[in-house]
């Protein structure tokens, strides 16, 4: 990716729809947790691999089993993250999806949307050509992702 050639992600493709502009999905970025410690302009630059999907209610997003294709970014709506007896209800600027996407492996868990909802798409290879251009991006996730790991104070 060099500045004279724009940046077309794998998974989105030209809409003639208006819809968010690359401000507008930075800002949502920007909410998401995971990526709230980046700078605008590591922002700009997954505003830039996001597309805007909806999902109709009680669609299902994607199935425990299988490999991890994209991480989602709900702008409005609510999706329900099931695994086993597990349920947990995700709404605005949730994250779902990164950790499959990260590790490779294949969806721990199933995402149902629980009513219409609208959220950013990444494509995990979209994904990985960003962060592989851009250190910044990567030890921003590691931070985070650090952060949310519990540790033991007692050590």
């Amino acid at each position: 990716m060099n500045e004279q050639t724009p940046y077309e992600p794998i998974l989105c493709k030209s809409s003639s729809e208006a819809g968010l502009t690359a401000l507008q999905r930075a800002e949502i970025l920007r909410n998401a947790d995971i990526f709230s410690k980046a700078t605008v302009e590591e922002l700009l630059h997954l505003a830039s691999i996001a597309c805007e999907v909806h999902f109709n209610a009680e669609i299902t997003i994607f199935q425990e089993g299988e490999i991890a294709d994209a991480l989602y970014i709900i702008i409005e709506g609510k999706v329900e993250r099931i695994q086993s007896k597990f349920r947990e209800v995700l709404g605005s600027y949730d994250v779902f999806g990164l950790y499959a996407v990260l590790t490779g492996e294949p969806r721990y868990a199933s995402a149902q949307a629980l009513e219409d909802t609208y959220a950013l798409k990444i494509g995990a290879q979209d994904f990985f050509d960003l962060i592989s251009q851009n250190t910044e991006i990567i030890q921003s996730l590691f931070k985070l992702l650090t952060m949310k790991i519990p540790f033991n104070k007692e050590r």
